[in-house]
C-alpha cells in the first residue's frame, strides 16, 4: 500500500488530525473519579471568585480533571479567560486585596 500511496491513489490522514485522535484518546484514559455535578459546582465558583475579585469571566470557563494513578490524586486543570473590571469600586475591599486600584 506505500507504493500507491506515492501516486496518490490513497491518500494518508494529515499527521495533525492523527495527532488530534491520540491526544483524545490519551485524555479519555486520564478522566477522573469526580463527578460532573461537583465539578459545575467548582466551575460556577471559579466565576464567582473571579467576581468577587473584580475581573469579568469573557468567555468560557473549561475545567479539566486529570487523575495520576502513582499518587492517587486529581489535578483540575481550569482555564478562565477573564477581563478585569472597569468600574471597579476603590472600596470594594475584595478589589483592594487583589490589588486592583
Amino acid at each position: 500500500m506505500a507504493f500507491l500511496n506515492m501516486f496518490g491513489k490513497e491518500k494518508e490522514r494529515p499527521t495533525a488530525e492523527t495527532a488530534d485522535d491520540r491526544l483524545a484518546l490519551v485524555l479519555s484514559y486520564q478522566r477522573s473519579d469526580i463527578d460532573e455535578r461537583k465539578l459545575k459546582e467548582f466551575q460556577s465558583r471559579l466565576v464567582e471568585l473571579c467576581n468577587d475579585f473584580g475581573y469579568d469571566v469573557v468567555g468560557q470557563v473549561e475545567v479539566r480533571p486529570q487523575s495520576q494513578k502513582r499518587n492517587n490524586m486529581t489535578v483540575l486543570n481550569a482555564s478562565i479567560p477573564v477581563r478585569i473590571r472597569t468600574e471597579a469600586k476603590e472600596d470594594d475591599p475584595t478589589v483592594k486585596s487583589a490589588g486592583l486600584t
